[in-house]
């Protein structure tokens, strides 16, 4: 009977009213959220005890503000640790307000901080890491007889290691051409295309717009897998009657 009282008790029920984004604040960009942050009635709140939160934590339910827990989530979002003061605990004799604190949002603010951190140096390790790269500086595409084409790549970076080549057709993604090499120093490739090949079935006069893409295999390290990195594509196109 007494648990039931509790219950049933306004103080201990959580108030109803609409608009709060809940779990949905994947519907909202960090401006627009701000906003519903700031309009959020400060007294709303999630008792604990008859919204499912009852058994979440020892001695009690997990109890918070609506509007605090907006604003946390903008904080995990954006580290703005000035907006941390908005973060107000909720205090009940059964209800755990400790997730929605201030110094958990002030904790919430350094992991993004933190996370920022790490991005920029790994962001940072891997610019050096492909720094000197070989990339594709000039591709020519010349007309021989019995209408098929030479086409002429030349490479040029200081980045020695293993890269791979394609000629691809454009309209239908067909790889006409594949090389896998080592570069150690600037390179000249030439391959033949035949008409056949670029046509096909194609009703003509046309013209077969083409690709060549340059990738460089980043080696492994102990933190990451290995990766092919983009170092450019050339487009070009050729033309058949």
């Amino acid at each position: 009977m007494a648990a039931a009282l509790l219950l049933n008790s306004p103080s201990l029920r959580a108030q109803p009213g609409g608009e709060d984004p809940g779990n949905q604040y994947y519907r909202y960009n960090n401006t627009e959220l701000e906003a519903v942050c700031q309009a959020m009635s400060p007294s709303r709140y999630v008792s604990g005890l008859i919204d499912g939160a009852w058994f979440s934590l020892p001695g009690g339910g997990r109890t918070y503000f609506y509007r605090s827990a907006c604003y946390l989530e903008l904080v995990r979002r954006t580290g703005r640790t000035e907006l941390c003061p908005q973060v107000v605990e909720r205090r009940t004799l059964l209800g755990d307000g400790s997730s929605h604190t201030p110094q958990r949002c002030a904790q919430e603010a350094a992991a993004f901080h933190a996370r920022q951190q790490q991005s920029a140096k790994d962001q940072a390790a891997f610019a050096a890491a492909v720094e000197g790269a070989f990339h594709i500086s000039a591709l020519r595409a010349t007309p021989l007889p019995k209408q098929n084409w030479q086409l002429e790549v030349q490479l040029e970076g200081a980045l020695a290691g293993d890269y791979r080549l394609q000629v691809v057709s454009v309209r239908d993604g067909r790889v006409l051409r594949q090389e896998v090499l080592t570069l150690t120093q600037p390179h000249t490739l030439r391959w033949e295309l035949s008409r056949a090949e670029v046509v096909g079935t194609t009703a003509l006069p046309n013209i077969f717009p083409m690709a060549v893409r340059m990738t460089y295999s980043l080696p492994a390290t102990a933190t990451t897998p290995a990766i092919e990195h983009s170092t450019g594509i050339q487009n070009f196109v050729l033309s058949a009657e």
